[in-house]
């Protein structure tokens, strides 16, 4: 259960109220370098910020988002949905409770608002250790399969990836799991979109049925081969 409360200025959703992660949380606003330190740094962008911290209780992946541009975009956005971090964090801990463990878990989510608009936000997620897809030789047709079906249970929970490439699903010991989700309302374009990237990326085989899902795929294969021609390798994955 995620639980909701105000701590020093933050909206704060914290996963089973768990009082340790308040403490790592304390201990990011504080710097307090005797308490935590970053083993590695996954990103780091003028308005993200992706690292490993090694914690008193553990490893820990933090990302920091503020976002820098479309903010009056955004801001009016903000006054009639929901924050996707806050349905993503929720839509986890669901799924996870139903039994679920393919998305990596999300612990906390600290967002600094002013009325909806998170203007800046802090996120705890589990660390998996592994190696990425991207790192492996070769894919093979049974992670593939394992790939299609885990993704497909993840849509049933109504969770999407947004950006299924192969950086983003990890071999763990467990098999594999998939980081860096998207925390957008899910629909059946966004479903049908995770499912071409998987094909385009990955080579997940993909079935392509029905008017309105030749419609999504004919403008995302427009846009997939534009840019693949702007990186000079024309040389386009075909959808199975």
């Amino acid at each position: 259960m995620i639980k909701k409360l105000r701590h020093k200025g933050f909206h704060t959703y914290v996963k089973d109220g768990d009082r340790k992660l308040i403490e790592i949380f304390d201990d990011i606003l504080s710097c307090n370098v005797k308490t935590i330190g970053v083993d590695k740094v996954f990103k780091s962008e003028p308005h993200t910020h992706v690292s490993l911290l090694n914690t008193q209780h553990g490893p820990y992946v933090m990302k920091i988002y503020a976002p820098g541009n479309k903010l009056i975009e955004r801001f009016i956005k903000s006054l009639f949905s929901a924050s996707y971090n806050v349905n993503l964090i929720k839509k986890i801990d669901y799924a996870r409770n139903c039994g679920f463990q393919f998305p990596n878990d999300f612990f906390l989510l600290a967002e600094r608002r002013f009325l909806n608009f998170a203007k800046v936000s802090i996120m705890l997620f589990e660390y998996i250790p592994g190696k990425e897809l991207s790192e492996l030789p070769v894919i093979t047709p049974d992670m593939k399969n394992e790939l299609k079906t885990a993704v497909q249970k993840m849509h049933e929970l109504e969770i999407i990836s947004g950006d299924a490439h192969k950086g983003n699903f990890i071999m763990s010991d467990e098999g594999i799991r998939i980081i860096d989700l998207c925390g957008k309302p899910y629909n059946k374009k966004r479903a049908v979109e995770d499912n071409l990237t998987m094909n385009l990326r990955i080579g997940v085989p993909f079935e392509v049925s029905g008017i309105w899902q030749k419609a999504i795929v004919a403008k995302k294969m427009h846009r997939h081969n534009k840019l693949k021609v702007r990186k000079g390798n024309p040389e386009m994955n075909q959808v199975a």
